[in-house]
Order: structure tokens, then sequence, then C-alpha cells
């Protein structure tokens, strides 16, 4: 691998790929917990994970086995239902970096594969989080910022009315077809497809699955790539929840999908409406 300005460098075999990949599968996004607070081999795994998963600088995830319910109470979780849980993965990334949000997102969504992985449940919170009560219960300094939250439990076994609301919703809003997020994915190599239909998975706010791919073949040599990946999005940031948020969640789908076909390369984080670069290097 080749590293630059703002890349992120780790060799392939360092990510559990059919780990995360079948976590990614089974995962379900739930609303309800039991009051049992983490505890255990299993528990310390995660906050072992979340202490030293941390691929790129200016983000980290922290795991809160102590959840007050006060941080969650944002006003999206009057639409959507409110959230019961003991514990929480809190995404934070240093505001000072242009590209935080997606550092957030990467890692943030590492954490929820491998709690996923530990049989926790898990939920991503962006409007329902009350960032300054988290930033104060954390203590964090002034140039970090909570990207995102997301509940950390077991999963009671009654279903909510919100969830409920939520499944019907996710269901009405279907995944985008591969050729809108990808124009062009027929003709593209078989690790880029796979890439981009882990990241047609991906989780994102209110499920709008902003990202898209570009594919550009490179002329193959030892200080050029082999072919290079393109994610970014369309339109206006939001200011709540970023487009850049989700975009990072996106990178690692995309990475394991790739990893999974035999390609391994390295990301390079970009500006504006360009999130990210995924190069795959000549072996």
């Amino acid at each position: 691998m080749r590293q630059g300005s703002g890349s992120q460098e780790r060799r392939g075999d360092e990510i559990p790929t059919r780990r995360w990949l079948e976590a990614a599968e089974v995962r379900r996004s739930r609303r309800s917990y039991t009051d049992e607070s983490l505890s255990g081999p299993a528990a310390d795994a995660l906050e072992h994970f979340c202490r030293t998963f941390t691929p790129f600088e200016g983000a980290r995830t922290v795991l809160v086995r102590e959840a007050p319910g006060r941080i969650f109470t944002g006003w999206l979780l009057h639409v959507y239902g409110k959230v019961s849980s003991p514990s929480a993965l809190v995404f934070v990334g240093d505001r000072r970096l242009p590209d935080a949000a997606a550092r957030a997102g990467y890692t943030g969504e590492a954490a929820v594969l491998e709690a996923t992985a530990l049989d926790f449940a898990t939920c991503w919170i962006g409007g329902g989080v009350r960032r300054g009560k988290v930033e104060e219960l954390l203590g964090l300094q002034d140039h970090e910022h909570v990207y995102s939250i997301s509940a950390l439990g077991y999963s009671s076994d009654r279903v909510s009315l919100g969830e409920r609301v939520t499944a019907r919703l996710a269901k009405a809003r279907t995944r985008k077809p591969l050729e809108t997020i990808a124009p062009g994915l027929s003709s593209w190599p078989g690790w880029v497809r796979a890439g981009v239909e882990a990241a047609r998975t991906a989780p994102s706010a209110t499920n709008r699955q902003p990202w898209r791919f570009a594919f550009s073949p490179g002329p193959a040599g030892p200080e050029a790539p082999a072919a290079t990946v393109r994610l970014f999005f369309d339109g206006g940031d939001t200011p709540v929840i970023s487009k850049r948020l989700d975009c990072g969640i996106a990178m690692l789908h995309f990475e394991l999908g790739a990893l999974s076909a035999g390609a391994s390369g390295s990301w390079t984080l970009r500006e504006g409406n360009d999130v990210a670069e995924w190069s795959r290097w000549s072996d």
C-alpha cells in the first residue's frame, strides 16, 4: 500500500472480513433493550476493541457501559420512537478536520459490527442525540465532537411500536438500485461490484443512501494504482447528520466487499463532496 495525505494505511488481513460481513447481514436496529448492564468477557472484548481500533487519526469510539437516559432525548426520537438502552457507543471526531465525520462513520461502523458479532444489539442514532450532554458526560476536549452514537445492550423480546413504525418506513424506502449508486457498474471488475454491493447495505440517516461510486482503471506501475474507486455524494451536505458520516459507514462496507473478492488497497480521504478514494495497488 502507498501512503498519502489523509490516507488510511492498514493491511487487509487486519480486518476480520468474514466476521463483519456476516454481522452486517444479521444486524437489525433495535430500540428496546433489557435493563441488564454490560459485563463479562464479551463486554470487555468490545471495550478493548473500541480503545485500540483507530484506523484514522482524529476519530475514536467510546464505550459507555452505563448510559444515562437523558442522552437519548433528541428531536428525531419523537418521530421514530424512544430508545431504552443501558449502554452506548459514542463516535467522536476532531472537529478541526474537514473529513472528521467520514472518519467517525468508518470507525463507528466497525465498532457496531464488532458489537453485533459479540451478540449485542445496536441502533445508530443521529438526530436523537443530545450531543452537549454526551460531550459533558465524556469530558471531551473543545476540539472533539460527538458525530453520532449507537444504543447498545441486550435486545428485549418485545418489539415496540416505534420499532414497528421504523420497520414499515424502512420497507417503504427500499435500497437504491446498484446502477443508481454506481452508474456503469455492470462493466466494472468483479471486486468493485462486490464492494458496491456491500456498500449498498450500509445504514444511513433516514435510509437516504447518499453515497455514489465512480471507477477508474489506472496505469499499473510502481508509483500508480492499478485502479481507483471514488466515493462521493451529490448535492449539499446536511447540518445535523452529515452525509459524510453516512459515506464513512459506506467506506467500511465497500472495503469489506472488496477484500472478500481478494482486492486489498487503501483509502485517501478528500474534502467537499468527494469523500474518499480507494486505491488498489498492483500486487
